[in-house]
């Protein structure tokens, strides 16, 4: 066996100020470049995609202001930021680059990042705020504790459908999805009324009636009443939550996915 070649790889750090510059977008490893231990890089990437595709989507069949797009850089980039930082600190820890003073190796977040994982939570316009703080952690790297707040990742709960054990996150996909209490049929039929060709396309489910919820435990995860709901976005983020009934679904509905879209901002300038 002869050696054809060598090249030589150099670990790196960096994440771009800008996530976004007219119509160039930066994703995966063109917006962040962070070292391999910790195994985030791809992961990241991933859900660069996944956060600009259906704005991209939106955007593109009139369904959303441009502004819209926007919201990519405030969400990701400083996860990005925070993602890179954790994989840099990995390495250091293990010796991976130029030993640290005082360095353990390795660290002991080192592949117990479940709250970067999955604690993500966004703020931008596309997400409409409730007005509830953050779920508090110790350690919002190692810990995650579920919530759906605005701006965090839908939970994750055991449901029924058809006889089959199925997760909400099953519910999610490329649609916005609106999840309802068991007396929350007025926010499905809101959401009938809601849709159309001018917005994207979306699928209302009532717990409880739509698909069984035997442990009573959505209103619990998702801190709902049973007539409250909740808009999940198609990369499986809180849009917006309603936590009990309104006296106007269908507009309550409406200005949400007219809020996340951009098109409010955009009527009122």
């Amino acid at each position: 066996m002869a050696i054809l070649g060598v090249s030589a790889w150099e670990a790196s750090a960096r994440v771009a100020r800008q996530y976004r510059h007219g119509r160039i977008f930066l994703a995966g490893d063109a917006a962040h470049e962070m070292p391999p231990t910790g195994g985030f890089g791809l992961n990241t990437g991933v859900q660069d995609a996944h956060n600009l595709a259906w704005k991209l989507a939106a955007v593109l069949a009139g369904q959303a202001d441009p502004s819209l797009l926007d919201t990519y850089h405030n969400e990701r980039q400083p996860l990005g930021v925070a993602i890179t930082e954790a994989s840099l600190a990995n390495s250091l820890s293990m010796g991976r680059t130029e030993r640290q003073p005082g360095a353990v190796l390795p660290r002991r977040e080192f592949l117990n990042e479940q709250g970067l994982i999955f604690g993500a939570s966004y703020e931008s316009a596309a997400i409409v705020p409730d007005g509830t703080p953050r779920p508090h952690v110790d350690d919002p790297v190692t810990q995650y504790r579920p919530s759906a707040r605005p701006g965090a990742r839908a939970p994750h709960v055991w449901l029924e459908r058809n006889g089959a054990r199925i997760s909400t996150i099953d519910l999610f996909g490329p649609r916005f999805v609106l999840l309802a209490g068991r007396r929350g049929t007025a926010w499905r039929q809101a959401a009938a009324r809601v849709a159309g060709p001018s917005r994207p396309a979306f699928a209302a489910h009532v717990i409880g009636e739509d698909v069984a919820d035997p442990d009573g435990a959505w209103s619990v995860a998702y801190e709902v009443d049973d007539d409250g709901a909740v808009l999940v976005r198609p990369d499986g983020h809180v849009a917006w939550r309603h936590r009990r009934a309104s006296r106007d679904p269908e507009g309550a509905l409406g200005a949400a996915l007219d809020g996340v879209l951009g098109l409010a901002a955009a009527a009122a300038r």
